[in-house]
């Protein structure tokens, strides 16, 4: 596998944990903004701005890994040498693996806050925000769990539905 399949799958890879955030952030930006009565118009366009931004970065790194993989790394010799890496179906695995734990290490952190917060004694009423940050919570539990126990068969579903163009 050449450096840049590699810097591709990477990029892939930050697409998703960007568009995950940006969803987050967005929807606690938008409860902000509904909980404040509508009185920070200029804060909410700024968000706004700043989240279109972040999809479109989003979209390109989602869209063209390839061509941006290109751009970062030097042309040398080293492009054009068989690289000591895995096959493209074993890094895949190592890199849902590895988001996997990332996305198991948050809602670890979450639980841990939840547990942490409803266990204090006091009579607690969740608003609406933490009812979605809990949600999101077992969102990304379960997402962890697909990604690492599922991270072969992931992999090989992207190798089918790549392969079903060129048929």
């Amino acid at each position: 596998m050449k450096p840049e399949h590699v810097v591709a799958i990477a990029l892939r890879l930050f697409a998703i944990a960007l568009s995950l955030s940006i969803v987050s952030n967005f929807t606690g930006s938008a409860w902000y903004y509904i909980i404040s009565g509508g009185s920070n118009a200029g804060f909410s366009l700024l968000v706004i701005l700043f989240t279109i931004l972040l999809a479109v970065l989003a979209f390109l790194l989602w869209r063209f890994p390839f061509w941006i993989a290109s751009k970062l790394l030097k042309f040398d010799d080293s492009m054009n040498r068989p690289s000591s890496w895995g096959s493209l179906d074993e890094v895949q695995t190592v890199a849902f693996t590895v988001m996997g734990v990332y996305f198991l290490f948050q809602a670890v952190t979450g639980t841990i806050y939840w547990l942490a917060l409803f266990t204090t004694g006091f009579p607690i009423a969740p608003e609406p925000q933490q009812w979605a940050s809990m949600l999101m919570t077992i969102a990304e539990f379960l997402l962890a769990c697909f990604l690492i126990f599922g991270a072969a068969g992931l992999g090989a579903l992207i190798s089918k539905v790549r392969r079903l163009g060129t048929n």
